[in-house]
């Protein structure tokens, strides 16, 4: 190949490495926020399940508590539980 052509062909493979390699920095910044946003989001569901199963375990714990004081007055009358 003749040494004018191999320089065009080297320019035109620079021009189009330069067209096409560059990411926009806007949208560099713009996937940052909504992959900062998705991570907030999911602290928050971390946070409000953790909140939720504080909240079951106290009432599963209330249940056993007034399933017992039920037994006990059952017992204490004289009916068996089923």
């Amino acid at each position: 190949m003749p040494r004018p052509a191999r320089l065009a062909l080297a320019l035109l493979a620079a021009c189009l490495l330069a067209a096409c390699g560059g990411i926009a920095p806007s949208s560099d910044v713009s996937t940052a926020q909504v992959i900062v946003d998705l991570t907030d989001a999911v602290n928050d569901l971390r946070q409000e399940n953790a909140l939720l199963q504080g909240q079951i375990d106290s009432l599963r714990m209330e249940v056993a508590r007034q399933d017992t004081l039920v037994r006990q007055m059952a017992a204490s009358v004289g009916i068996l539980p089923r």
